[in-house]
């Protein structure tokens, strides 16, 4: 089984660090990122073919290999064609069938409202003058999808006692300083795996979901 690294992503006090100390450490944090960035490629292609040895093995019956029919089991190959014959109706929706159409919301996420400035008939000037009324569309999207980074902080607290130091415990799971969480991990093989997206391109879009605004 492949295990992903726990890829580790600079903070802003690195970056901040990295911008004081000059263009050297900038190019080595950038250099550390991009060899974890390739490691994380490397293991997304290992798993990929491993996937891809696997459904080739459970692909074979008798047709494609020297397995006898009798191995085929209930993966035998049926007929492709249909035995309904075909009826006096055409295909697709019927006359009276309700289609399906997007509804407009009661409750939108946004309004934008966009005045109008110029009478269309004389161009007298409207500003100033009250809307008599509005006419909506309304646009049905997905927001951008942008990274969200949590930050585990652990107390540390010193016994007034004895002197000693004691600090808190963090979640199971957040070992590295900074890291990938189980989300991002699951896109990426998601990628990979169901839509053979090329492991360069998967890493540049998870990047693409760090940087994004």
């Amino acid at each position: 089984m492949i295990h992903f690294m726990n890829f580790r992503t600079p903070t802003d006090q690195d970056i901040h660090t990295a911008f004081e100390q000059g263009e050297v450490a900038v190019r080595a944090l950038v250099h550390a990122l991009a060899t974890q960035i390739e490691e994380l490629a490397q293991q997304l292609a290992k798993q990929g073919e491993a996937l891809q040895a696997l459904q080739a093995r459970l692909a074979q019956n008798s047709r494609n290999s020297s397995k006898p029919p009798s191995s085929d089991g209930y993966g035998k190959v049926k007929r492709t064609e249909s035995l309904r014959k075909s009826g006096k109706k055409p295909n697709g929706g019927q006359p009276g069938h309700d289609g399906h159409t997007l509804i407009a919301s009661d409750d939108p996420d946004r309004i934008e409202t966009h005045a109008v400035d110029t009478c269309a008939h004389c161009q007298a000037s409207l500003a100033g003058i009250e809307a008599a009324g509005y006419e909506e569309r309304q646009v049905f999207d997905i927001p951008a999808i942008r990274m969200e980074v949590t930050a585990h902080r652990v107390a540390v607290k010193i016994c007034p006692g004895c002197g000693g130091k004691s600090t808190g415990n963090f979640p199971s799971g957040v070992t590295q300083a900074v890291q990938y969480g189980a989300t991002v991990k699951t896109w990426a093989t998601y990628f990979t795996n169901q839509h053979h997206i090329a492991v360069e391109r998967t890493a540049q879009i998870l990047m693409t979901w760090c940087i994004s605004p």
